[in-house]
């Protein structure tokens, strides 16, 4: 009797191969599962960025304009940015920099600092949340609670920290 030779897989070949594919996406799925994760830090380290990118030009422009308690404003890109009597941001409005800086004075800067900003807000809701505890804004990124993303922008130094795991 003449056996004719088959073509394809036997069992043994087909479990070997799932197996293998089984081990690969168990070591590989966990490195894809953290990119929400990283997204969100490199989010949090850009918006920092800009910010304290945004701050230092206000305050050039302060300096350029005599770099003087009595400049208690600049025009940035159209906007108006109040300052302190060092000449950082703190506000929206050149008529009140007292070098005391509230919530909504957090949210008026970090949209008048930042050309197209994410959404801020003193409550729940946006992009990122507004404390403060001044002369220190903190921006709290909003996408995912279970981690602390933060932006603290300190009004009276211009200093900023930006806090990501």
């Amino acid at each position: 009797m003449n056996r004719q030779a088959t073509n394809g897989f036997t069992i043994v070949e087909l479990v070997v191969v799932i197996v293998i594919i089984g081990i690969l996406a168990a070591t590989a799925l966990p490195r894809f599962v953290n990119l929400t994760g990283d997204a969100h830090n490199a989010t949090v380290q850009g918006v920092g960025g800009a910010l304290g990118s945004g701050a230092n030009l206000v305050h050039a422009a302060w300096l350029a304009r005599g770099g003087t308690s009595s400049v208690t404003s600049v025009a940035l890109e159209g906007s108006t940015v109040g300052v302190t009597t060092t000449g950082w941001p703190e506000n929206d409005n050149s008529a009140a920099p007292n070098d005391t800086i509230t919530a909504d004075e957090c949210v008026a800067l970090f949209q008048s600092v930042l050309s197209n900003p994410p959404s801020v807000a003193t409550a729940a809701g946006s992009d990122y949340r507004a404390t403060v505890a001044s002369p220190v804004c903190t921006f709290t990124h909003q996408a995912d609670l279970s981690v602390t993303r933060n932006i603290a922008y300190n009004a009276a130094t211009g200093a900023l920290t930006i806090t990501v795991p």
